[in-house]
């Protein structure tokens, strides 16, 4: 599976949903409605369970995304081994809501120095700072350029040290950070006049976002995977004869998660049920009480009623069987419905500064409480922070407060309809 080379952020495009025919999705609810209603393999959600979905590695663990490393790969490996000194930076603008640090890890995994961030207790000192660049012949990355910095009168004088000292430089230096903060380094600090135009990671596409998927099962199943629509059994995520994926589902999912790969795999994951198995509690007590002779009479003036309706009843059920036995799940087959999980919604008529919250929040990646105070003041006094994260916008972790990836969908609209600048993704 080959990942797409870096592309320079102008370039960066949401992947597109998929086309709505609206004509032909009223043609379709009408049939369902009045000819498809009996064969409709429905499963309801009190069905469908999450429980032994949190058993499956693949489900529970965010991958590595190896591509991402080859892309890197790609991209410096040649130019910091035969790079000019006339041309000693690179900037690698990364997608928001990025956990594992891959750019540092790409990194130490090559051997090349890495210049960690100050501690952010410092970032608000009133002393200035003095950032020097280590000296060495070899390459240098400075991943998270977001951690250098504070949106605060006081918290922009190590970040600008930082940019004086790269000016200065002889070394070759691949910096990186979130688009987030990119938008707000370049207006604050005009970081574009120092650093090169960024390149970023290329969007998944629909067709790539399917086959990576399913590649993380590879070796988490045993038996054959199969993942259908909770609402009418469907199949979805399977390769065409021509062995294309590009069903409707799959390119929802890389319009929604803006084609990064670790949003997509939160919505992808929180999508997945499995079918709960429930005893038949009536049943086996039923089979348990013993019969009395009402229950004896009855059951005898039913069998000719019930055999004389079977007859009738058979040959209509018939074609309603054949086509339910198309889209019923095989017992050899381990089934995964996917549901379109429902997105979170801000605290009513506390959206503005729910807003300006999850702004901070995806500049600086993740804040301690004390410090989102410093920024916004009016969030320590009201309980916003609780309510948000109640809400499934953000979480806490490590003492410091940041956005979830998967609300991320929901936050970029909240966002773009209230007016805010935005980063390209």
């Amino acid at each position: 599976m080959q990942y797409p080379e870096l592309i320079t952020l102008d370039d960066y495009e949401r992947p597109a949903g998929p086309t709505v025919n609206q004509l032909e999705d009223w043609f379709q609810s009408v049939r369902k409605k009045f000819v498809d209603r009996d064969s409709e393999v429905t499963v309801t959600d009190d069905q469908l369970s999450k429980a032994s979905i949190e058993s499956i590695r693949s489900f529970t663990t965010e991958p590595d995304c190896a591509f991402v490393f080859q892309a890197l790969d790609q991209a410096y490996t040649q130019w910091m081994d035969t790079g000019s000194l006339d041309d000693p930076l690179r900037l690698l603008v990364f997608p928001p809501c990025e956990r594992s640090n891959r750019v540092a890890k790409w990194a130490e995994r090559n051997h090349i120095e890495v210049l960690d961030a100050p501690d952010r207790s410092e970032l608000l000192s009133m002393d200035m700072p003095e950032v020097v660049i280590p000296i060495g012949d070899g390459p240098l990355v400075i991943p998270n350029l977001e951690k250098w910095f504070i949106r605060h009168r006081r918290g922009l004088r190590h970040i600008r040290a930082l940019l004086s000292a790269l000016q200065n430089s002889s070394r070759l230096c691949l910096v990186s950070c979130s688009s987030w903060s990119w938008i707000y380094l370049k207006k604050s600090v005009n970081a574009d006049l120092v650093l090169p135009a960024p390149q970023s990671l290329a969007p998944l596409d629909a067709e790539f976002l399917g086959n990576w998927l399913l590649d993380l099962l590879s070796d988490d199943s045993d038996q054959p995977v199969v993942f259908r629509d909770y609402k009418d059994g469907k199949k979805i995520l399977i390769r065409e004869k021509d062995g294309t994926m590009s069903d409707n589902f799959l390119q929802q999912l890389a319009d929604d998660s803006s084609g990064i790969p670790w949003i997509a795999w939160q919505l992808w994951r929180r999508s997945l049920r499995t079918e709960a198995k429930i005893e038949d509690e009536d049943e086996d007590e039923k089979a348990d009480k013993p019969k009395d002779s009402k229950d004896s009479k009855d059951s005898k003036d039913s069998k000719d009623s019930k055999d004389s309706k079977d007859s009738k009843d058979s040959k209509d059920s018939k074609d309603s069987k054949d086509s339910e036995q198309q889209s019923r799940p095989d017992d050899k087959e381990t089934v995964f419905w996917v549901v379109r999980s429902r997105q979170p919604t801000l605290p009513r008529e506390h959206e503005r500064a729910a807003c300006l919250l999850l702004q901070a929040l995806l500049i600086h990646g993740s804040l301690p409480e004390k410090m989102l105070s410093a920024i916004l003041p009016s969030i320590g006094e009201s309980n916003l922070i609780v309510a948000m994260i109640r809400s499934g916008f953000v979480e806490r972790h490590n003492d410091e407060v940041r956005c979830m990836a998967a609300a991320y969908p929901t936050i970029w609209t909240s966002l773009e309809n209230s007016g805010m600048t935005m980063a390209p993704f």
